[in-house]
């Protein structure tokens, strides 16, 4: 068959196109920011802007041949360049309105467990805006609802592993809520099978793992399946987590945001008759998500995730401490050593102030612009101070507060930072 699939790129678009590719069918990918190592060779794609193709006209041309639509097109969090009411609902209203004034008659959407009416998040009520589409319509139409989605790639699994890997782990209030993770692999398979043997028409199915878990219990789960020993769990009062979460808010930036809390709690589990009976068989349980041979990966992955960002704030510490007390508490002794290198009392004043002001500009440099040529320039920075202050007062090497040798482990960390990608 002749498959579109919206939302080619994310996490369950990239798996189903895979997925269908491997079993010969001819997949269109619709794709809105191509990243080409996520489709296999040769897959055809379109592009697409979800926030602007939103008529019915803009549709048709690209449904020619067709035989199914898939529609995999999601974001967890809005943003100024995606609304959820664009993607979530104006877009895939056109497409299927498109499919039904053309020749497309099975189509497949990908909705998401909590798509109801009242449901607390716009996420999900933009979710259900599209599926109410479908179910007026006369297409022969599957909406699949699935639970959270284990993906090695994904956002939400990325984050969770992350979690997973920090020696002591905030959870929200007690870390009770419930979830039902489903593997990616599982779910691709269900929507699969859903096409190919024509199951669920007109059905909308819940598609979750086979056991429901405490996000505790998850996150010591993959704790273990890292090969990662027992952490902390320390409860983090609702009332802190919801100052976070506005916090989010007004930042539109990071994983936590009222509407994501709210989604947390209010749970994410369901029957797992339906998943098994298209299956054919159980859904992967939590323990097999992860095998031996990515632990390892996936361990140094999450790890290095939030060791990055922690090493770089005390490293911009170290450097903006550094100039701000050097000029505060310690200006004449500064003078004075680099007079003793035979500069001027006028020029001195004018160095030391200019070193005090590179070392907070590197110190600001390392929270907004990180990379390579920053590490050099800290390198070559430190190396001059070191050899200057070596010459001139070699007792600091000596010095109960570690003037010169704390020098070292920053060299060598500054040289791990260099030879590490930004992502392990």
């Amino acid at each position: 068959m002749r498959i579109l699939i919206t939302g080619a790129t994310g996490l369950i678009g990239s798996a189903l196109v895979a997925a269908l590719h491997q079993r010969e069918h001819q997949v269109v990918a619709c794709v809105h920011r191509h990243h080409g190592q996520r489709l296999p060779v040769g897959t055809e794609t379109v592009a697409v802007d979800y926030t602007r193709d939103l008529s019915v006209e803009t549709w048709q041309p690209r449904l020619a041949g067709v035989d199914v639509v898939i529609n995999a097109v999601g974001i967890l969090r809005e943003s100024s360049h995606a609304k959820f009411s664009e993607l979530h609902h104006l877009a895939p209203r056109a497409l299927f309105q498109a499919c039904e004034q053309g020749a497309v008659r099975r189509v497949v959407q990908i909705s998401a467990l909590g798509a109801e009416a009242n449901a607390v998040s716009r996420y999900h009520r933009s979710k259900r805006a599209a599926d109410d589409v479908l179910r007026a319509s006369k297409l022969d139409w599957t909406i699949v609802q699935p639970s959270v989605v284990f993906g090695p790639h994904g956002a939400s699994t990325q984050l969770f592993l992350r979690l997973a890997s920090l020696p002591v782990i905030p959870l929200v209030g007690r870390g009770e809520q419930t979830l039902q993770p489903i593997h990616i692999g599982d779910l691709a398979m269900l929507v699969v099978n859903l096409i190919e043997r024509g199951l669920a028409i007109k059905q909308t199915i819940v598609a979750v793992g086979p056991e429901a878990v405490t996000m505790r219990s998850m996150l010591s789960r993959y704790r273990q399946s890292m090969g990662m020993g027992k952490a902390l769990m320390i409860p983090v009062p609702l009332a802190l987590i919801r100052l976070v979460a506005r916090v989010g808010d007004i930042l539109r930036s990071g994983a936590l945001s009222t509407e994501t809390l709210g989604m947390l709690l209010s749970g994410n589990t369901g029957s797992v008759q339906v998943t098994t009976e298209i299956l054919g068989s159980p859904p992967q349980a939590i323990k097999d998500f992860i095998p031996p041979e990515l632990a390892e990966p996936l361990r140094r992955r999450a790890v290095w995730a939030w060791v990055r960002p922690a090493l770089l704030v005390t490293l911009a510490m170290v450097w903006i401490t550094a100039g701000l007390v050097s000029w505060i508490y310690a200006h004449d002794y500064g003078v004075s050593m680099l007079m003793m290198l035979g500069i001027s009392p006028g020029l001195a004043h004018s160095a030391f102030a200019a070193a005090c002001g590179l070392n907070v500009a590197l110190g600001m440099a390392t929270l907004l612009m990180p990379g390579r040529t920053l590490w050099w320039t800290q390198l070559a920075t430190m190396g001059l101070y070191t050899i200057a202050l070596s010459w001139v007062a070699p007792q600091l090497w000596a010095d109960p507060f570690g003037a010169l040798i704390k020098n070292l482990p920053l060299a060598v960390l500054l040289l791990a930072l260099l030879a590490m990608p930004d992502e392990a």
